[in-house]
Order: C-alpha cells, then structure tokens, then sequence
C-alpha cells in the first residue's frame, strides 16, 4: 500500500509540474504576430517537459545505481510516480536504456519501434474513431 500511495502521490506532483510548464511556457509565448509565432506552430512545452524529464530520469537513474538504490520507496517516488506523471516518455527512454544495459539491443530496437508506430497509430486511430462518434452524435 505504501508503494501504491509514493507513486500516487508523486504522479500528481509530476502531473502538476508538466501542467505549470505547460503555462509558463504560453505565458512568454507571443501571440500577436502575422504570421504565428514560431512557439505557437510547434508543441514547445510538451519538447521540453519530454527532454528535461528524460535528462532527470537519467540522473536520478544513475544516482540509484550508485548507490544501489534501484529498488528503493525514493527511487519509486521520484522516477515512477514524479518523472512518469511528468512525462511518460521519460519512461519510455529509462526502460530503453535498461534494455541496452543489459544487452538486448534487438528488443531495445523493437521497443522503441513499435512504441513510435503503434502510439502514433493508437493517437491518429482514436481520434478518427472519436472524430466520427462526436462529430455524429453532435449533430443527431
């Protein structure tokens, strides 16, 4: 249970912070050139809340092998529960280096393949399924 409750609480913390960037970001955006500003063509806030959570996996990754803390009620807190709530693709970029570390560059390959093809499908799939459903039942 209380592995349950450092990973619940850390998500929202993680979720709440990719959120405040997400703000801090349109904040200093401008939004009154023709054309739009570059910012505005181009999803900046989610780039960087990738990058800097795929960096602080990284770091806090090779701290708990350092100190062999793999396994620790921190370590979940901070890279399940934060980072994974901050970003999944943090996640995502961990477990392919997991996967390299211990020699499976075939499955890390596939891995990150498959999880690029099938999430752009998945994404580009329910949004036609979810256009068709709403846009139908909008106008019944």
């Amino acid at each position: 249970m209380l592995k349950l409750m450092l990973v619940f609480l850390g998500g929202g913390l993680g979720s709440i912070s990719r959120y405040g960037i997400g703000l801090l970001v349109a904040r200093f955006t401008p939004t009154d050139f023709e054309p739009p500003h570059w910012l505005n063509l181009y999803p900046f806030a989610t780039m960087l809340v990738n990058i800097i959570g795929c960096g602080l996996i990284g770091l806090a990754w090779a701290y708990a092998i350092s100190r062999d803390q793999q396994s620790s009620p921190a370590m979940l807190f901070l890279i399940v529960g934060i980072l994974g709530g901050f970003t999944t693709f943090s996640s995502f970029g961990w477990e392919t280096l997991e996967l390299i570390q211990n020699q499976r560059l075939g499955m890390a390959s596939v891995y990150v393949i498959m999880s690029l093809v099938f999430g752009l499908l998945g994404v580009f799939g329910g949004f036609t399924i979810g256009t068709a459903a709403f846009t139908t039942g909008a106008t019944a």
